[in-house]
């Protein structure tokens, strides 16, 4: 390895984040509407890459040289005109475009548990806190109680000892 991990991160980020994330602003600014898909194209291979390097990273890394130096020609690679482009439809459509109807039913069906997840984590939390509030009532009807129990306890000893 030439390079450190820290050192990759921070090329990769102005590499494959920042100047991308420029052009982009700047498509949408100025209407660079040719620039659009091939932006476009970019963000999805780079998406794709940030999972890449999520799901195999530190093993490959382990493998294969200069691992990092590669991943760094790779995103520049990216950033060069129309290679993203090149890459998203020779590739990636194609396998998108095969398993579409698959992924979408996946994703649905995330988004659904995830969704009723949510909703379940929150009724517990407002559940909670309603139980909360009544034992709090409760506490402060037992301690109205215990008031009552100890001043009628004290009158009883007073009008003993005034009886005496």
């Amino acid at each position: 390895m030439v390079i450190s991990f820290l050192t990759y991160r921070l090329l990769s980020i102005l590499i494959g984040i920042l100047y991308p994330l420029y052009q982009t602003y700047k498509s949408i600014k100025y209407q660079y509407y040719d620039q659009y898909q091939s932006l476009l194209c970019y963000w999805i291979l780079f998406s794709l890459f940030q999972i890449y390097e999520f799901l195999f990273d530190q093993i490959i890394s382990l493998i294969i040289p200069f691992y990092y130096e590669l991943k760094l020609f790779f995103i520049f690679w990216l950033t060069y005109k129309n290679i993203s482009q090149l890459l998203f439809y020779h590739f990636i459509l194609i396998y998108l475009n095969k398993y579409e109807n698959d992924i979408d039913y996946l994703f649905n069906n995330i988004i659904n548990r995830l969704t009723e997840l949510f909703l379940k984590f929150i009724l517990l939390i407002l559940n909670q806190q309603q139980t909360i509030k009544k034992i709090d009532q409760f506490e402060n009807q037992g301690d109205h109680m215990r008031l009552k129990t100890n001043f009628a306890a004290q009158s009883r000893r007073l009008n003993f000892i005034q009886r005496k």
